[in-house]
């Protein structure tokens, strides 16, 4: 029982990571900064896969000038977050 909390535990920490790398990914598109730095070559081969694969599935999201697609992982992250918390609190009781 305490091994798959850990677990969720987790999960819901590399989510959260992960949310916050995808953020830094928005981030580095806006700004003219060069692709050769191993930070940004870590944070787009570690986003550019799942956000790419999710971009192929569901149409773009533009509002204007505005691209909005972003959100889609976004929203996709913090539903798995719930869903993840919500499984945690069951097994846990409470």
């Amino acid at each position: 029982m305490q091994f798959w909390i850990m677990l969720l535990d987790f999960l819901g920490f590399a989510l959260q990571c992960y949310s916050w790398i995808f953020v830094a990914y928005i981030l580095l598109n806006w700004f003219p900064i060069s692709r050769d730095n191993p930070i940004v070559k870590f944070i787009t081969g570690l986003i550019e896969p799942v956000y790419l694969g999710i971009l192929k599935i569901l149409p773009p999201l533009r509002i204007g000038m505005f691209d909005l697609s972003p959100f889609y992982l976004l929203i996709i992250i913090n539903v798995l977050s719930f869903v993840l918390e919500r499984i945690r609190n069951s097994i846990a009781g409470g």
